[in-house]
């Protein structure tokens, strides 16, 4: 007997926006919006403009993350612990490092070498675009949201994921939020980062920000289960069966 698909792009985030895409019509974002648990600052979105669902949007990291982690790599952990002598041979060593913090601090990620960026573009599963706000999805379902990146263990996804929406949304001059659609109960440490970000009482993914971009970053964090779909929209529930 075939396993049933369990992945989220395939089961959970193309079923809910491709439908939503072809019948939800142009306002249906804010209706969306009014399931969120969670967020403290809900955007007003106004119309949908652009729907990306089918491939993921990237956002690099900001510049001002990327020379945090040059400047801080003594201090840094990563992943896998077994790595600790790379941070030396790739960024105290590197003789491109003090021309490589010269451009981040111009506000420029072009040109680096390679080896200098510790950290890669984070993606959207799903990125509504509307008339004044946008709209960052994580969609998950069996797997969960991670905890830790390559070279940084307390850089999580949610905090990544924010922090692209944001960097996304300001040059177009919007207003944004992240949601994560999950199935059931959320995993103990996303409750934990849901939390402490909310609370702005963890900063962990957030040194380089300020106490108070963190706590406008910390109150645009929503959740909504897949089920919320279904019940305020009866054919996604369809789909989702």
């Amino acid at each position: 007997m075939e396993a049933e698909d369990q992945n989220s792009r395939r089961t959970r985030i193309q079923p809910v926006f491709g439908w939503l895409s072809e019948h939800g019509g142009d306002e249906w974002p804010a209706r969306m919006l009014r399931l969120v648990d969670g967020l403290d600052v809900a955007p007003d979105p106004g119309r949908l403009i652009r729907l990306d669902y089918v491939k993921e949007r990237r956002v690099p990291p900001s510049a001002l993350r990327l020379a945090w982690m040059i400047r801080n790599v003594e201090r840094l952990a990563s992943r896998d612990g077994r790595r600790w002598r790379e941070y030396r041979a790739r960024v105290l060593e590197n003789p491109q490092r003090a021309a490589a913090l010269e451009t981040l601090d111009e506000g420029e990620i072009n040109g680096l070498d390679p080896k200098l960026i510790l950290e890669g573009s984070t993606s959207a599963d799903c990125l509504i675009e509307c008339e004044r706000a946008v709209i960052w999805i994580e969609g998950k379902r069996n797997d969960w949201l991670d905890y830790s990146t390559t070279w940084d263990v307390t850089r999580d996804q949610l905090a990544r994921n924010v922090e692209a929406a944001w960097l996304y949304a300001s040059p177009l001059g919007k207003d944004f939020c992240l949601v994560v659609g999950h199935e059931d109960q959320l995993k103990h440490h996303e409750e934990l980062l849901l939390d402490g970000y909310r609370r702005a009482t963890w900063l962990g993914g957030w040194p380089h920000l300020s106490a108070r971009e963190r706590r406008m970053l910390g109150a645009r964090i929503g959740t909504l289960r897949w089920r919320s779909f279904g019940e305020q929209w009866p054919a996604i529930g369809d789909l989702l069966n």
